[in-house]
């Protein structure tokens, strides 16, 4: 059999990730000089309301252990490993899992690096888990993996640049000029799964405005499905599923952001996934 793994930033709650037989490895919050498992022991609603309060956080990946101990047991028993992570591009988590694997050194394990989170990753792990369900190979659910990965984009814009710049995502020069001519840029995860400007847009409204043209350009391609990250915004993000929904004509799923991202993102957050037929 084929166990299928991923990390929480993945987005799903415990029960989902349950439902689909998939194993979450936590990421840690941080704060006061506490570390949390995000999912595990701090939910998001409590991440949320700690974050509107003024908490500041920091967060930390899972060291190789964390891994192992998920990886060993699978292995000792006959089974096979595909392990799906957050962004190398963003996070050492990937490494992490990587010597793990290094460390039993066993040809039975396949780490993916998802080259994004939330949603883009979930749905990697999901269809995995589908097929191995169903008794595909871990070849055969590596390369059908690989090629939706390639078919995934998601993108999303911020209230502040606060969170991006005391996360270490931003500069302080880049803060400061966002600060002073009001930018609010559209970001997204690049080819090399880096979090980067995709554009550079001066009011809200214009970059939701835009967010909808970029989703709208990839309709050519053929539209497979669409999420919609949000963070502590729920509101706001139904609004916009519905502006969105009314471009893609495809039903709009919305994904709560984990903890650990939304750390970096704050709690104001409109992030479109969009996955197509075509790269």
């Amino acid at each position: 059999m084929v166990k299928i793994v991923t990390d929480t930033t993945a987005s799903l709650n415990l029960d989902e990730y349950q439902k689909y037989g998939i194993t979450a490895v936590p990421l840690y919050i941080c704060s006061d000089g506490a570390t949390q498992k995000e999912v595990y022991e701090i939910t998001y609603d409590q991440f949320y309301a700690q974050q509107r309060g003024g908490k500041k956080f920091t967060t930390s990946q899972p060291d190789p252990n964390s891994f192992l101990e998920v990886f060993k047991p699978a292995v000792e028993a006959g089974d096979e490993v595909i392990c799906i992570t957050l962004s190398g591009g963003i996070s050492g988590t990937v490494n992490s899992a990587n010597i793990a694997a290094q460390m039993l050194e066993t040809d039975k394990i396949t780490i993916v690096d998802s080259l994004q989170s939330g949603f883009g990753q979930a749905n990697l792990a999901i269809k995995a888990a589908e097929m191995a369900a169903s008794g595909c190979s871990r070849a055969e659910i590596v390369s059908y993996i690989e090629d939706l990965r390639s078919r995934t984009k998601v993108y999303f814009m911020v209230e502040s640049l606060r969170y991006l710049y005391e996360g270490g995502r931003l500069s302080g020069a880049q803060a400061l000029i966002g600060s002073i001519i009001q930018v609010k840029p559209i970001i997204w995860f690049d080819e090399t799964g880096k979090m980067v400007a995709y554009e550079k847009i001066r009011t809200l409204k214009a970059a939701r405005t835009r967010l909808l043209e970029i989703i709208a350009e990839r309709k050519p391609l053929g539209i497979e499905q669409v999420a919609l990250h949000y963070g502590d915004n729920y509101e706001e993000a139904a609004e916009f599923a519905k502006s969105l929904e009314t471009v893609t004509e495809t039903p709009i799923t919305l994904i709560k952001l984990s903890p650990v991202i939304a750390a970096h993102t704050g709690p104001d957050l409109l992030g479109p996934c969009v996955i197509t037929k075509q790269p």
